[in-house]
């Protein structure tokens, strides 16, 4: 393989991730959505033990935003996707756009979510629940448990941005756009 196909298809990944950063942020009903899930994970991890209809509202929830995305990445209302002919058409869309990139398009993007959307993305929330609790001990606000405090930090800074960007580069990464109706 020569150079310039390795930019280019390293090019590929980094729109896609640039892509769904957009297409994420862009969106305040995404972002609406995903507040349920990251203050239940948050809540969670403050409390000794939580109950497991918490656990259901999480799930629920990232079924929900997970169709959400594909409505508003597909360009179609919610009432399309009960529909088999919707899911063809998608299904017949993202088959041909994987082959166009198969294989060294996929390879970049599985990289590129590698390094910076699960890498890069999980040390930022690392290192900003660090400083985080930090500053909650420099302002002399002490939490009962310091860990749980760091601990829910993580998980709602998690839930607001890499497991929901996880979820639009996938259904990037495979292709879905506007199907022609």
């Amino acid at each position: 393989m020569r150079i310039s196909d390795v930019l280019k298809y390293g090019k590929i990944g980094l729109e896609t991730f640039g892509a769904s950063i957009l297409f994420f942020y862009s969106h305040l009903s995404l972002l609406l959505i995903s507040l349920v899930p990251s203050l239940s994970r948050a809540f969670q991890m403050l409390m000794d033990e939580s109950p497991i209809w918490l656990e259901v509202i999480v799930t629920l929830t990232r079924i929900f935003l997970f169709l959400m995305m594909i409505s508003l990445m597909s360009k179609s209302n919610l009432n399309e996707l009960k529909e088999k002919q919707f899911w063809d058409k998608l299904m017949q869309s993202c088959s041909t756009y994987f082959n166009k990139n198969w294989p060294y398009g996929f390879i970049s993007q599985m990289i590129v979510f590698i390094v910076l959307l699960t890498g890069l993305g999980n040390l930022l929330i690392i290192l900003i629940s660090g400083l985080f609790t930090s500053t909650l001990e420099w302002l002399d606000i002490k939490p009962a448990e310091p860990t749980a405090a760091y601990d829910a930090c993580v998980y709602f800074l998690k839930n607001m941005s890499v497991i929901p960007l996880a979820l639009v580069y996938v259904l990037k990464m495979c292709g879905v756009k506007p199907t022609d109706n």
